[in-house]
């Protein structure tokens, strides 16, 4: 077998034992994600609690024909073994990538941490996510699920996955960019509490064109544990309040908030928060430079194979649209008034 042909013959073996683990029982969920109808099928009910909530506010009655689908399982709740893995740790890039299981066709990966197996077969429109215990699955993925799946199939089709958050009303919106701790959760979470409406606070699916628009796609919410009084409204919806001492507050949204979140809407401008310890809290504009600075480093980490395309897309939203920083100032109820009053004005 040449090295082309392995890619593809891994993912048929895997699909395999998908449709192995499948034929007890199957459940299907559609969604509609930034416009292009997208079927989960589940071998068996283990995963269906752990990955559909964060994706409650895009799901959609039954699709004829989804455009991608997504076969989800593991193998304890199945007791459906994969093939011992066949490459050795060397192999495993540092965004997850498996060095010889990559083509132009297929895709695959192996998150650490997670211990997911991500694939997608571009031809058919069809990718897998398996994970050996459903039980081991960690609060991120549960959060954000099938990001490195819906990242590459929407990017495809000139959607991009971004590690920003957006908040905005109907009519526009804005996008929150920054590396992690840089206030981009507290200014998102915090409009659940004003005029505004929320899309995201850490991963948004965006397109240039023919404008600048931005998509909802999951409607969760994460703070830091020593942060979470900085918003007292949201206490008493965490999740996963036991385990606070391990894991980020986990908020799900949809559930306690479903009349605001928003699902879409173009986007007015891409705002940079930081934290200033004044009280007031006010916008400064800055340049194209300084926006995509923001934008593209910190998605390149997050996410698995963003490449040239990604960070074309990343560009022309920076390009087409006014770019400001948030200074967050320390009177909470002030920050999401000052986006309303930019977007109203």
């Amino acid at each position: 077998m040449n090295s082309e042909q392995k890619p593809l013959a891994f993912f048929n073996e895997i699909y395999d034992c998908y449709q192995e683990a499948a034929l007890a029982k199957v459940r299907d969920y559609d969604y509609n994600i930034a416009g292009f109808p997208i079927r989960l099928s589940f071998a068996g009910d283990a995963l269906v609690n752990r990955l559909i909530p964060a994706l409650a506010h895009l799901k959609t009655a039954h699709i004829c024909e989804p455009l991608l689908t997504i076969c989800i399982w593991d193998s304890t709740s199945t007791n459906t073994k994969i093939p011992p893995p066949s490459w050795e740790g060397q192999h495993l890039q540092k965004r997850g990538e498996i060095w010889g299981l990559n083509n132009d066709r297929i895709h695959t990966s192996f998150m650490w941490g997670a211990n997911t197996l991500s694939m997608l077969d571009y031809e058919r429109n069809l990718g897998i996510y398996w994970l050996n215990n459903y039980e081991l699955l960690p609060y991120w993925e549960t959060s954000s699920p099938l990001r490195t799946i819906l990242q590459l199939w929407l990017n495809k089709k000139g959607v991009q996955m971004v590690h920003a958050g957006a908040v905005g009303i109907a009519e526009g919106g804005v996008l929150l960019v920054g590396k992690g701790g840089s206030g981009k959760s507290t200014t998102a979470l915090s409009c659940l509490n004003s005029e505004l409406f929320y899309a995201s606070d850490d991963y948004t699916l965006i397109t240039p064109n023919p404008v600048p628009f931005a998509y909802s796609i999951y409607s969760t919410g994460k703070k830091k544990p020593d942060d979470i009084d900085r918003l007292p409204f949201l206490k008493p919806i965490i999740s996963n309040r036991e385990k606070l001492g391990q894991e980020k507050a986990v908020y799900f949204l949809h559930d306690h908030f479903p009349e605001k979140i928003i699902n879409s809407f173009p986007l007015k401008a891409v705002f940079i928060p930081r934290v200033t310890g004044k009280l007031e809290t006010n916008l400064e504009k800055t340049n194209f430079t300084t926006g995509l600075s923001a934008l593209v480093p910190s998605t390149i980490k997050q996410l698995p194979n963003t490449g040239k395309t990604a960070c074309q897309i990343m560009m022309q939203i920076a390009q087409k649209l006014p770019c400001y920083y948030l200074n967050l100032g320390t009177n909470i109820e002030q920050i999401p008034e000052v986006i309303y009053q930019f977007l109203k004005g």
